[in-house]
């Protein structure tokens, strides 16, 4: 029997950058969604004219898109693209070798362009007149993502992270780095995330805790200072000098020479993207309206001189999701979680249905407990409850029931069952060492959190029992910070007495235990990225090691799970290995390879296993070894 490919169950939006001008008179927006590939949207925000779109090929992210002179430009997966209307879309090549994220992207007075990287923390330039990229190199030592910046002047100013917020000014010409040195309550935070200047003042935004900062290029000075802002940027000024941005989740207007600050009529319910300011939208036919859009494709336009406001809805199209996480839920459905867009689908191999959900993020992990789907979204390891007897309604179902970010966790990505509590494990938030065991009480709601159970190791992967609950590590911590040990820990951990029995190195050298399954003898099976091990909890040894796959951990930037699943059912391992679906014969010692392009794993009662395949789900027996897919 053949790999039977059942369909793409996601299709999403995610449209977190965007850029303002004109086109022959007309006000023109273009908004870039990330996905399989990336999307250009060029709207007409007065609604006279039909969406053109173009596909971004090589890239599934984009974080920033700014337009200059020369035309649109847009950071992808290491790419640089330019748009103009005459030509389309051009592919202007890769920024910077071994950078293959790009993040917020600026232009200087001379329209040359700039842009920040991971993992190397690095800066690039283009300049379209010669057609050349300039690498500026590392920013900050130790830190690996230039996330934010804005040219003024001669320099660029660039926001620094994530162990450390950092500021650096870069002499564009010499490359030569200043540090601007930030107030003292920023010590504990993380990442300068935005970075705008507005009057010769530079305004960032410092996460976690979304607070933003005024400083004065000028005298070289800290002014202000406001809580609860979010991001990703702030407006350019209107025609009195005041600038917008969201607190609260409500658009408010900050009057930059008295520091007063007044909400307005539009309520945000999440964070806003680029601004841009569009000139007599019939909305104001004689004066300006400040617009921008949201994650959804849809457009706000607002206008200060009524506080009125409207919301334009394009209708615009999704692209495929990369799937980032299997489990089964209530009434023997399969549900799946997306990446980056985001959104959750369920299957039903009854009666082959597929149902697609928008309105939640990055879904890394999920349960089912008590006929609800537990949903662990990305960023701020949030915990959703999903009751799919109910009508899908985001914010009321799913409904959020904690979050962990106050213990600096941000993935959740395994879950297993510890007697009546669900565990979880978690990856800490960016350049943070310490993943989490939490035990959360479905019927009550109560929950205990533990950190640091394996020392400067994430949790990815559980397994658990009415008693005793085995937790393997990763080596990497949150992105942005290099790890600090070479070995990943074994743990087993009693679930009544909330001690910690036994930890140790199961198998030297590896650096994260990707997943377990216990057999019906008590044995317990664990996968590293390319190595099967068998280990016993009475002897604490372990009696067994069988290589699936060679596994480079010295190149690999950061291996959480690594889309590796393991199930065990009647003598047999079932498992996914660094995109290689594989069986093991227990008893025979006998490895099979499936199939060589497959992330995820879910069986189910007739032995049917389910994969993904970037944005496609997959089902193949179990008995089908070394078939091929239709």
């Amino acid at each position: 029997m053949k790999a039977l490919r059942i369909g793409e169950p996601l299709n999403g939006l995610a449209v977190w950058a965007s850029a303002y001008g004109k086109w022959q008179g007309r006000d023109r927006i273009y908004a870039v969604s990330s996905g399989s590939p990336c999307m250009l949207f060029v709207l007409d925000p007065a609604g006279g004219g039909p969406v053109q779109q173009f596909a971004l090929e090589g890239s599934d992210h984009c974080w920033g898109v700014v337009r200059a002179a020369s035309g649109v430009y847009i950071g992808g997966s290491g790419i640089l693209y330019r748009f103009t209307h005459e030509q389309g879309v051009e592919n202007l090549g890769e920024m910077i070798p071994g950078e293959f994220y790009t993040w917020r992207l600026a232009a200087d007075d001379e329209g040359r362009i700039y842009g920040g990287c991971y993992p190397g923390g690095k800066v690039f330039q283009y300049n379209p007149s010669t057609g050349r990229f300039r690498d500026y190199g590392v920013m900050v030592d130790g830190e690996q993502y230039a996330r934010s910046m804005a040219a003024w002047k001669d320099k660029l100013y660039v926001g620094i992270g994530t162990q450390c917020p950092h500021i650096v000014e870069l002499d564009t010409e010499t490359g030569a780095r200043t540090g601007i040195g930030l107030p003292e309550d920023c010590c504990k935070e993380q990442l300068v995330y935005d970075l705008d200047i507005v009057h010769g003042k530079l305004i960032i935004r410092i996460t976690p805790s979304s607070r933003l900062y005024i400083y004065d290029l000028q005298l070289k000075r800290w002014e202000h200072s406001i809580d609860s802002v979010s991001g990703l940027s702030v407006s350019a000024p209107d025609k009195q000098g005041n600038i917008y941005f969201i607190q609260d989740h409500v658009l408010r207007r900050y009057e930059m020479a008295t520091g007063i600050l007044t909400p307005t009529s539009l309520a945000m319910p999440e964070p806003a993207g680029d601004y841009g300011w569009l000139e007599n939208h019939p909305l104001n036919p004689h004066g300006s309206c400040l617009a921008g859009v949201h994650r959804d494709g849809t457009c706000w336009i607002y206008d200060p001189d009524t506080d009125r406001h409207t919301v334009m809805d394009f209708a615009l199209q999704g692209q495929p999701v990369h799937l980032q996480s299997l489990a089964w839920g209530p009434e023997g459905k399969l549900y799946i979680g997306g990446y980056f867009a985001g959104g959750l689908a369920s299957y039903d191999p009854a009666t082959a249905e597929v149902i697609s959900r928008r309105g939640i993020g990055q879904i890394e992990g999920m349960h089912a407990a008590g006929g609800v789907m537990y949903l662990g979204v990305y960023p701020k390891a949030n915990i959703f409850a999903y009751d799919p007897s109910l009508e899908w309604s985001p914010g009321s179902n799913p409904q959020l029931v904690f979050s962990l970010q106050e213990e600096e966790q941000d993935r959740a990505f395994v879950w297993t069952r510890a007697g009546e509590e669900l565990a979880i494990g978690t990856v800490p938030s960016y350049g943070r060492q310490g993943g989490a065991l939490t035990l959360f009480h479905p019927a009550t709601g109560r929950r205990e959190v533990f950190r640091e159970l394996l020392p400067q190791q994430s949790i990815v992967s559980l397994a658990g029992g009415e008693e005793l609950l085995f937790a393997g590590g990763s080596v990497w911590g949150g992105l942005g910070i290099a790890p600090q040990r070479k070995e990943a820990s074994l743990m087993i951990w009693d679930v009544h007495s909330r001690r910690k029995l036994w930890e140790g190195v199961p198998v030297p050298g590896e650096r994260a235990i990707s997943a377990l399954a216990p057999d019906e003898e008590g044995l317990l099976w664990g996968l590293t990225a390319g190595l099967l091990f068998l280990f016993n909890p009475q002897t604490m040894e372990t009696e067994r090691t069988v290589p699936v796959l060679a596994a480079d951990w010295e190149g690999m930037t950061h291996f959480w799970r690594g889309g590796c699943e393991l199930l065990y059912r009647e003598g047999v391992l079932y498992g996914v290995a660094m995109n290689t679906l594989f069986t093991y014969d227990v008893r025979l010692g006998r490895l099979e390879v499936l199939d060589g392009d497959a992330r995820l794993l879910a069986m189910d009662g007739e032995g049917g296993l389910y994969f993904a395949r970037t944005t496609a789900l997959y089902r193949m027996h179990s008995s089908a070894a070394g078939q091929e897919d239709l």
